[in-house]
């Protein structure tokens, strides 16, 4: 999402972007842009989280619009103040396999932050109409559905390239809400029909349990670049996402269109991709929960947009 916004504003006169020291190259790249570079500490977070608003405020004065990623509004900053809920896991760590100090302290403080400070926003969003509805509050004076943009996917589709496959499955993911033990389940399932079938797991190795690291069938890549996900998926006859929770349905909507088949968790957000489009419900042996079947052929992506539509959307939001 900053990329998609540092571009596009960039080509329409350029912004403000306050971000993390790590996302400094947007400033070559996007010249038109003003960014203030800032870093907190995990103890900054807590105990004087935004301190360095008050820097900034004297450099920009008073903007037309503060949007707020993930982080909590402390106090009006601009005319219209906006909140983007970016990770819905404060507001879901029932049954999660989140570890005891995401579950209890860090996760719930931060929900504990969101929730005192809605009154600050004028406009809260988040990315599903299933995290909308978890976040209901009364205090929250305007609600906004915001996806995340789907640029690759639309134009692979509209383009009908037709990648040739390998005999892989692909798990993107190793957090402990992404369930990977249902997905190896699935993989197997899936062996059993294509003995040459190999596994790639994407994401932290640190995570990862036993069993993966001792299958010589599967290939651990560890973390890489977004568009080195994007090739191995292109390049996969499955896509496997057994995730317990998302506040959007982007990582899934990348694997059913560039995947030949994908088999992904039966949660809200996957329902709202997949809606008005084709798909099976099925039970696969040793998951207790049943997965959604989706094939690529049958896919037109009625549900994706375009980042500039996006983008286009808020704006228009705030005239409102």
């Amino acid at each position: 999402r900053l990329y998609a916004y540092s571009k596009w504003f960039n080509e329409n006169g350029g912004v403000n972007f306050i971000i993390h020291p790590e996302c400094e190259f947007l400033k070559k790249e996007f010249p038109k842009n003003k960014y203030f570079v800032v870093f907190q500490s995990h103890l900054e977070r807590i105990i004087n989280d935004c301190r360095y608003l008050i820097e900034i405020k004297k450099q920009i004065k008073n903007p037309d619009l503060y949007y707020s990623y993930g982080i909590p509004i402390y106090y009006p900053f601009g005319k219209i103040n906006w909140f983007h809920l970016s990770n819905i896991a404060p507001f879901k760590t029932k049954n999660m396999g989140l570890s005891f100090f995401d579950k209890y302290i860090r996760l719930k403080l931060l929900k504990w932050k969101i929730k005192k400070n809605y009154k600050n926003s004028d406009i809260v969003s988040a990315e599903s109409q299933n995290s909308l509805n978890i976040i209901k509050n009364k205090n929250i004076k305007k609600f906004f559905l915001s996806l995340n943009g789907s640029d690759d996917e639309i134009n692979y589709l509209q383009n009908k390239f037709n990648n040739k496959k390998e005999d892989t499955a692909v798990i993107i993911g190793t957090q402990r809400y992404k369930a990977l033990k249902d997905s190896y389940h699935i993989f197997k399932f899936l062996k059993k029909k294509n003995i040459f079938l190999k596994l790639i797991l994407v994401g932290n190795k640190k995570n990862i349990p036993e069993y993966f690291i001792n299958d010589d069938n599967v290939i651990l890549k560890g973390n890489i670049k977004h568009n080195e996900v994007i090739e191995l998926l292109k390049k996969t006859k499955y896509y496997i996402s057994t995730t317990k929770m998302e506040n959007s349905f982007n990582a899934a909507s990348e694997g059913i269109i560039f995947a030949d088949e994908s088999y992904i968790s039966d949660i809200e957000p996957h329902r709202e991709l997949l809606e008005n489009e084709t798909y099976k419900i099925l039970s696969i042996p040793n998951l207790s929960n049943k997965v959604l079947n989706v094939k690529k052929i049958n896919i037109e992506g009625k549900n994706l947009k375009l980042w500039n539509d996006i983008i286009l959307e808020m704006i228009e939001k705030t005239k409102i």
